[in-house]
C-alpha cells in the first residue's frame, strides 16, 4: 500500500482493508501509540461514504480504543443509509418495470446495482442517486415515464423554468445526462445517454452494451443490468474521470475483482476497443496501491509496461486525502493524461473548450437552424469568466467534495 499519513486516512484505509480479513493492521494500528482523531475519521468516512463499511468493521474488530459515542453515531448513520438505501432499491424496481412497460431500454448502473452484486447487500454501500443508462431514440419516452411519476427535471440555472423543443434535443446532442427530482420523495434520477461527456473520446456505445446486458433481480422484479464485465469497466471510467476522489470508488473495484471470475483478456480487450484500456489500467493500479487488491499478472504486465500509470497513481494517491480546492484547468489536465491517443487528447481539449454545456444552453433559446451558435454562447461565457477572473485577480476552485457518491 502506498504511504498514507495521519492517523485517521489510515486508519479508514485499514478499516476497508479489514472489512473482509483478520484484521491484525487494523488492531495494531488501534492499539498502537499514534493518536486518533475520531471527529475526523467521522469526517472521513462521510466525505468518501465509506461509512457503513467502518461501521461494520468497528464493530467485528471492536476494541477498547474506539469511543463508545464513535460506535454510536457510526452504527446510526449505518442504519438510516440501509433505511434510505432499501426504499431506493424499490424505486429502482419500480422505474424499470415501467420502463420495461413503454419498451425503454434502460439499464440501472451504479449505487444500488454495486451494492447488490459487489458488496451482497444493499445495506453495504451508501449511494445519493439512481443512474439510468438509456438509449437516446428511447429518451423521450423514459422523460415521459418519469414526469408521470412525480419526477420534476432539475435544471442547472435557478432561473430556468423549462425548455422549448430545440432546447431539449441541443441539450442530447451536447450533454450527457438529465437529472430529474422527485416533488414529494427525496429520489434523484439521472437518465444517462453517454457513459462520459464528449471530451471524452471513449468508444462505448450504448446499443453494444445493451446487447451484452444480464439481468439481477432487485426488489422481486427481474431488472436488465451490465454484463460483469462492462461493469467493472463502467467503474473504472467513472472513476477515472473524478480523479479517484472517493475511497468508495476503489472499494467497489476491490469488492468486484475479490468476488468475480473475471475474463481479464476480455475486459482488456474491451478497454481497447473503447478506447479507455488507460482508464482501466489506473483504476486497478490505484486501487492496488490504496487497499492492497491483488491483481493477475495479465493485468499487471500492462500496467507495468505503460510509464504513465505510475505517476498517475503517485498523483491520485496524493490527493485522495486533500481537502484543498482545486482548479478546473488542473483536473482537465489530469484528465487529459488518462487517455492514450494524441488525437484523443487534440480532442479532449478542443471538446471542452468549445463544447455547450447545460448552462450555455439553458442561458439562450435559439432557433435550431442557429443551436451551432451555442459554440459562440460558451466562448462568450469562458471569455466572460476570464476577464472577471483576471480583474479581481484570482480564479474560481471546485471543491472536490461536491461529487456525490454513486
Amino acid at each position: 500500500m502506498g504511504e498514507i499519513d495521519g492517523g485517521a486516512e489510515r486508519l479508514v484505509v485499514e478499516c476497508i482493508r479489514a472489512s473482509g480479513t483478520s484484521g491484525e493492521e487494523l488492531t495494531a494500528s488501534l492499539e498502537g501509540p499514534r493518536e486518533i482523531d475520531w471527529d475526523n475519521v467521522l469526517d472521513i468516512t462521510s466525505a468518501h461514504g465509506v461509512t457503513t463499511l467502518v461501521s461494520k468493521t468497528l464493530h467485528r474488530h471492536r476494541s477498547d480504543a474506539v469511543p463508545d459515542g464513535i460506535l454510536e453515531e457510526l452504527q446510526a448513520r449505518s442504519q438510516f443509509f440501509a433505511r434510505r438505501n432499501l426504499r431506493m432499491m424499490q424505486e429502482v424496481a419500480a422505474l424499470s418495470a415501467a420502463f420495461d412497460r413503454h419498451d425503454i431500454r434502460a439499464i440501472p448502473y451504479r449505487g444500488p446495482v454495486v451494492a447488490d452484486v459487489a458488496y451482497g447487500s444493499v445495506g453495504h454501500r451508501e449511494f445519493g442517486d439512481l443512474d439510468f443508462l438509456v438509449l437516446r431514440d428511447d429518451l423521450p419516452a423514459a422523460k415521459s415515464v418519469l414526469l408521470e411519476r412525480g419526477y420534476e427535471p432539475r435544471y442547472t440555472l435557478e432561473t430556468t423554468a423549462g425548455l422549448t423543443n430545440t432546447q431539449e434535443w441541443a441539450y442530447v446532442q451536447f450533454a450527457r445526462d438529465y437529472p430529474f427530482d422527485h416533488e414529494s420523495d427525496p429520489f434523484e434520477v439521472e437518465l444517462h445517454w453517454r457513459i462520459v461527456s464528449q471530451h471524452f473520446p471513449t468508444g462505448i456505445d450504448l446499443e453494444t452494451v445493451w446487447e451484452r446486458r444480464s439481468s439481477l433481480s432487485i426488489a422481486g422484479t427481474e431488472v436488465p443490468v451490465l454484463s460483469h464485465e462492462d461493469r467493472l469497466l463502467m467503474c473504472c471510467v467513472h472513476g477515472t474521470r473524478h480523479r479517484w476522489e472517493r475511497l468508495q470508488w476503489l472499494c467497489d473495484v476491490a469488492r468486484y475483482v475479490e468476488s468475480h471470475s473475471f475474463d481479464w483478456d476480455v475486459i482488456l480487450e474491451r478497454a481497447k476497443d473503447h478506447h479507455c484500456e488507460r482508464m482501466l489500467l489506473l483504476g486497478l493500479a490505484v486501487t492496488r496501491d490504496v487497499l492492497d487488491t491483488p491483481l493477475p499478472d495479465v493485468v499487471q504486465q500492462p500496467i507495468d509496461a505503460d510509464p504513465t500509470i505510475e505517476p498517475l497513481v503517485t498523483h491520485v494517491r496524493d490527493r485522495l486525502f486533500d481537502d484543498t480546492d482545486y482548479w478546473r484547468f488542473d483536473l482537465k489536465r489530469y484528465q487529459s493524461r488518462t487517455l492514450e491517443r494524441y488525437r484523443d487528447k487534440g480532442k479532449f481539449w478542443l471538446y471542452w473548450a468549445l463544447k455547450p454545456d447545460r448552462g450555455d444552453i439553458e442561458r439562450v433559446s435559439l432557433p435550431k437552424p442557429l443551436v451551432p451558435l451555442y459554440v459562440g454562447v460558451r466562448c462568450l461565457r469562458l471569455m466572460a469568466g476570464a476577464a472577471n477572473r483576471l480583474s479581481t485577480g484570482g480564479r474560481t476552485a471546485y471543491r472536490r467534495r461536491e461529487v456525490k457518491s454513486k
